[in-house]
């Protein structure tokens, strides 16, 4: 790479990583102290946690087609603000209510499909792959200081502290932005709505939507489920960022031994399929753990594993394809998937842990797992 390439990917992995904290530093924590919001059930607080992936379903297509036909730049400015706009609220108005506002807009700041596109505009076609990996990585890294320290937050400043957090994080990713990242040089051109259906049909797009979706469905699922669990078990809150530590940073310590030391192409070309059958045995040691803490962790050692191997290399595997002018649309329809599958999976989490116990939401996670891997070797085909 050269000095242009790595200073527009290592902006690209600091504004994801500093984006993404707000949204992951609630997951841990607001199953339980979100319950004590006015207002508060808990379908209303899967939904808070879910409306955030619809309004990036409702804005991410959108957002990626002006990216196509006016300037990045200014559209991940505006995508920013929105962003401020949503913590703001989320973190004056203190009910349930007032939060799902504030996470919908939140979420309408849908960037991350332009943020792609603009780093494929900048970064030459050999290069591509490692920055997009670098994302990833930013992205699982995200989720790591989320996870240790959304809890340790909470437990001294309360819950609408990590949002004012988030709207400092959000001026600095806007200074960035501005500041750093050099305007690209693109063709101005319009796809339309009927080209972006094309794209979305597309079958080997289409593995990488889906796996996208389900990823992050059962990340929602988990998220709802996991931390009461733990506290079952006789793991107190206030200690759960140390299993978030220690696992992920085995996932990571995994995952950079594999980018760097593998060199065998039958696993390279499956390893798709390969994460998702760990998915599938880290959903069967849940289904069988209970209340066994040792398991519990043993079961969230190998997600956390197949989930940042799944970050990294689905939007490596998509940026092998041919997307000619159309970068922006398709990223976004890529990030549009994701963010539908935290959707669905906050909200159906919540309504399904309304009445079903722990054994049967995981026997509903297995079935979506299978599911995932049948639809996900078709499209191989």
């Amino acid at each position: 790479m050269n000095f242009l390439e790595l200073q527009v990917t290592l902006s690209f992995c600091i504004i994801f990583l500093l984006r993404m904290l707000g949204m992951f530093m609630i997951l841990p924590i607001l199953s339980k102290y979100g319950m004590f919001l006015d207002g508060a059930n808990k379908f209303l607080i899967g939904l808070s946690i879910g409306i955030y992936g619809i309004a990036q379903v409702i804005f991410q297509i959108p957002f990626g087609i002006l990216s196509d036909k006016f300037c990045r730049k200014k559209i991940i400015l505006l995508g920013l603000f929105m962003f401020f706009i949503g913590n703001i609220i989320s973190a004056n108005i203190h009910s349930i209510w007032g939060l799902i506002v504030g996470r919908f807009l939140q979420g309408s700041g849908a960037i991350s499909g332009v943020c792609m596109a603009f780093l494929s505009d900048l970064v030459r076609e050999e290069n591509r792959v490692k920055s997009i990996a670098a994302i990833g990585v930013s992205f699982a890294i995200s989720f790591l200081i989320a996870m240790v320290s959304g809890p340790v937050i909470v437990q001294y400043f309360g819950i609408f502290s990590i949002f004012w957090i988030s709207v400092l994080l959000s001026i600095i990713c806007m200074i960035i932005v501005y500041a750093v990242i050099p305007y690209s040089k693109k063709n101005s051109i319009y796809c339309s709505y009927s080209k972006t259906l094309k794209f979305i049909l597309n079958k080997q797009f289409f593995r990488s939507y889906l796996g996208i979706f389900f990823l992050h469905f059962l990340l929602m699922i988990n998220f709802m489920i996991i931390p009461n669990q733990f506290e079952i078990s006789g793991f107190s809150l206030n200690n759960h960022w140390k299993v978030y530590l220690g696992t992920i940073l085995i996932s990571f310590f995994i995952l950079f031994l594999f980018i760097f030391y593998c060199k065998y192409k039958y696993v390279l070309e499956n390893i798709i399929e390969i994460c998702i059958v760990w998915i599938f045995f880290s959903a069967i040691i849940f289904l069988e753990a209970k209340n066994n803490l040792l398991f519990l962790i043993i079961a969230l050692q190998i997600f956390f594993i197949s989930f940042n191997f799944l970050e990294v290399f689905l939007p490596s595997y998509l940026s092998k394809q041919s997307l000619n002018n159309y970068k922006g649309s398709i990223m976004s329809i890529y990030s549009t998937s994701q963010f539908l599958g935290i959707f669905f999976g906050g909200v159906s989490s919540g309504w399904l842990y309304s009445f079903l116990n722990f054994s049967q939401m995981f026997l509903f996670e297995i079935f979506i797992v299978i599911l995932w891997l049948i639809l996900s070797f078709f499209c191989k085909k």
